[in-house]
């Protein structure tokens, strides 16, 4: 499954690291304090991709404007054909663990709730709560990243794992709060600040889209300190992670 031209977003820069340093022939479009850089990644002299990269900030509607802006982008008058979003999100299992890679299987707002005049979670745009990717493009990238099996088992990473993502513009951090949620969708594996926003925009748009996150902590007491750490090691790993993930797509 080949792209020529892949949009990639992170709340944060480190989330993606040093990537954008792997580009060549850099173009950079702005739109007020928001950046895109757009260049060429390669694998070897034959093998390349047009890839544009950008960072949305914290919670939905920065998630939101971000997917929005970058979809817009051509490269060398290319559309972007496929929307990644990537970074950390906190585990809500106790199987799934620090390092370990979650592919959203199933994209929710856990803070929607337009009741009594939809369901709980309903998106009254779409009139629907579970946010799905294309099922072929999702079970290609999980083919993959199993191939990578052997890497993630000599690195920091751990299990790469399929699961429910929800989103919320909340930083969960007290197990309270988590129980609420988990209470209203049991089947949660991790949970973000913009995943689920950026699957409604892409959907909208018609435009392909998968979330991959990587578990920073367990949105428990104490973990906005695991979180911090995480992230300030995290961005010396991710580059990696993401060059598999581009290359996955070549």
């Amino acid at each position: 499954m080949k792209f020529s031209h892949i949009g990639l977003l992170s709340a944060m820069p480190e989330e993606i690291g040093t990537i954008t340093n792997d580009l060549t022939d850099i173009k950079i479009t702005s739109f007020g304090d928001f950046k895109v850089y757009s260049g060429i990644w390669k694998k070897d002299e034959d093998q390349f991709i047009y890839l544009s990269v950008a960072f949305s900030g914290w919670g939905k509607v920065s998630a939101a404007r971000a997917t929005t802006r970058l979809i817009s982008i051509l490269y060398k008058n290319i559309p972007v054909e496929l929307i990644l979003f990537t970074g950390v999100a906190a585990s809500t299992k106790e199987n799934i663990k620090q390092w370990d890679i979650v592919l959203g299987e199933c994209l929710i707002q856990h803070d929607m709730d337009a009741t009594p005049l939809f369901d709980k979670f309903v998106i009254p745009s779409l009139n629907k709560k579970e946010l799905l990717p294309p099922k072929k493009i999702f079970e290609f990238l999980f083919g993959k990243f199993k191939e990578f099996d052997s890497f993630f088992e000599q690195s920091k990473f751990g299990m790469v794992k399929r699961g429910v993502i929800a989103s919320g513009d909340q930083f969960v951090s007290d197990e309270n709060t988590l129980k609420k949620i988990l209470f209203n969708i049991p089947t949660l594996s991790a949970i973000e600040m913009e995943g689920a926003s950026f699957a409604q925009v892409s959907i909208q748009e018609n435009i392909p889209w998968l979330v991959i996150r990587v578990i920073s902590d367990n949105a428990k007491e104490g973990s906005e300190n695991d979180f911090s750490k995480f992230v300030q090691e995290y961005k010396f790993h991710s580059h990696k992670l993401i060059s598999i993930l581009i290359e996955s797509f070549i």
